[in-house]
């Protein structure tokens, strides 16, 4: 770890009872696993905490997930999700994975803080078009969030390379 700074990588995007949105930010990790170890790379997942790993599993409607996670959390995750955004030096989005029943609210609230108040990079995960839904085009083309992206891949994988890429030599 000496002489080179740690990059701290915020995992952004849809949570949901859908486990796309949990196994994602799994593979990234993977794929970063020997930055991880070495301590260059500090992954920050929001997901990666018992309170949501209890609720993972507890239900794929929107509105059942939502009134769960409110009722467990109070009000704590907004501020306590500026905070973990507040300490990174880049954010991982993935715009593909979206339902019509979970809009990306709080997802949309996080790229925000980052490009308008923290001047952070984000990479954008989009998937292929082929695979875009109506909805998920909306996400990975609004004007407002593409504003947002530093940078747009397809994949996992890709964001993972643009990571290690840009990121991860200093």
């Amino acid at each position: 770890m000496k002489g080179k700074k740690r990059t701290y990588i915020y995992l952004a995007g849809n949570i949901s009872g859908d486990d796309r949105t949990y196994l994602w930010r799994e593979e990234f990790t993977k794929l970063l696993y020997g930055s991880v170890e070495n301590g260059h790379v500090v992954i920050v997942d929001p997901c990666a905490n018992p309170f949501n790993q209890k609720i993972r599993n507890y239900s794929n409607s929107g509105n059942e997930f939502v009134k769960e996670a409110r009722k467990r959390s109070q009000r704590i995750l907004r501020a306590k999700d500026y905070q973990l955004v507040k300490m990174c030096n880049l954010v991982v989005v993935n715009l593909h994975l979206v339902a019509s029943t979970k809009p990306m609210i709080g997802t949309v609230q996080e790229l925000a803080w980052a490009n308008d108040i923290f001047y952070i990079p984000v990479i954008g995960i989009t998937g292929k078009p082929d695979e875009w839904d109506d909805l998920s085009q909306v996400y990975i083309n609004h004007p407002w969030i593409d504003e947002c992206c530093s940078a747009k891949v397809e994949t996992v994988e890709e964001a993972a390379n643009t990571v290690k890429e840009f990121f991860l030599h200093y």
